[in-house]
């Protein structure tokens, strides 16, 4: 805002030591005075609906901040061409600075007083530091078939919501919310490392980067503008979607301090291995062991899918290492397509044979003798 006289003409050109009404060269002691004396005079309480008085003291409250922090106040003088260097003044330190600070005469201005049916005037909502919210992220662990297929799922979640009873305020009903005077409602100040690195604009720690001050917070949410609330969300998994992959789901995450936009939620997804089958691209691959009698013989076996089980026909003199293919119980292309089921049957040898076994090996193997003695 640009603070006004009481005539409603512009103050722009007014320094803060102009605002409060002293000289250059005052001590802590006298600034702190000053102050008092214009925030009494002028404080909303006191001056209900007078916006001209509201503007004095918020003014007057960025002067003091400023004028009353040693450091805060070189920085100024220096931005503001005055030299102090020579007013006996050497760092602007004073016994009394520590005992001065803002916020003891801030608490001390707003002590509770009776409760005579006046209100102050609030800060109007889209006049508030809108930051994003944080996002926030998630595991979610997902079958293969499912994967291949793609599902819906519920997950449950605890986020931070908008406080229903300050609306992401963090204001108390008919609380005044003023200009931070710290960074002068930016929400960021300029800061130095120890090791003398250049200024980098940081959050303010005074109003959390948010630009400005609640005089009374919600009891809800103690001036956050947040409460913590279990949420259960609908989450759709697309066909396809692989280990490692994540679903961005905007504005499910945190929400903004005080009316901003909510952050987005990432859920990391976790797929399952299947025991037996793997994936390549919506096709799937298995390999399946067979008996020698089958290779030879042929028949039907089951093989695994994604639903549950298939019938196999094997034919006849299958040889180890034949591929067979079963269209459409692959994964989900589209609403309608599906890619292939492609099998690799491997011929087994037993280990053990019973005798009734051992037997009729033999006797096959001595058919197969006489068979090739024939053929020579």
């Amino acid at each position: 805002y640009r603070p006004k006289k009481e005539d409603g003409t512009s103050m722009r050109k007014r320094n803060y030591y102009q605002i409060l009404g002293i000289g250059r060269n005052v001590t802590p002691q006298e600034i702190k005075k000053a102050y008092r004396k214009i925030a009494l005079r002028y404080h909303p309480d006191k001056n209900p609906g007078d916006k001209s008085a509201e503007e004095r003291f918020k003014e007057a409250s960025m002067a003091y901040e400023t004028l009353s922090d040693p450091e805060q106040r070189g920085i100024y003088d220096q931005s503001s061409g005055i030299d102090r260097k020579d007013q006996g003044l050497g760092g602007f330190k004073h016994p009394s600075d520590s005992s001065s600070s803002f916020s003891d005469l801030f608490d001390d201005l707003f002590k509770p007083r009776p409760q005579t049916g006046r209100r102050a005037q609030t800060k109007p909502h889209s006049d508030m530091k809108r930051k994003p919210g944080a996002d926030m992220r998630t595991d979610l662990v997902i079958p293969f078939a499912e994967a291949m297929l793609g599902v819906e799922k519920t997950i449950q979640i605890r986020r931070n919501e908008a406080c229903q009873n300050c609306k992401g305020t963090g204001a108390r009903k008919g609380s005044l919310q003023l200009t931070c005077p710290k960074c002068l409602g930016s929400g960021k100040v300029a800061q130095q490392s120890p090791l003398g690195d250049p200024l980098r604009n940081q959050p303010c720690i005074r109003c959390q980067g948010t630009g400005d001050l609640i005089q009374k917070p919600c009891r809800t949410c103690r001036g956050t503008g947040a409460v913590g609330k279990e949420r259960s969300l609908l989450v759709k998994i697309p066909p396809g979607l692989e280990s490692g992959k994540s679903l961005r789901l905007p504005g499910q995450g945190e929400c903004s301090v005080r009316g901003g936009r909510s952050g987005d939620l990432f859920i990391d997804i976790v797929v399952e291995p299947h025991p037996v089958l793997q994936r390549d691209g919506y096709d799937l691959q298995c390999q399946i062991p067979i008996s020698f009698t089958r290779a030879a013989l042929g028949g039907e076996i089951r093989v695994p899918t994604l639903h549950n089980s298939a019938v196999l026909y094997i034919p006849r003199g299958t040889q180890c290492n034949q591929i067979f293919r079963l269209k459409g119980q692959g994964g989900r292309k589209s609403e309608n397509e599906y890619g292939d089921l492609f099998i690799k049957v491997i011929i087994e040898v037993p280990r053990t044979l019973t005798r009734r076994q051992e037997q009729l090996l033999k006797e096959f193997t001595k058919l197969e003798d006489e068979i090739s003695t024939w053929g020579l």
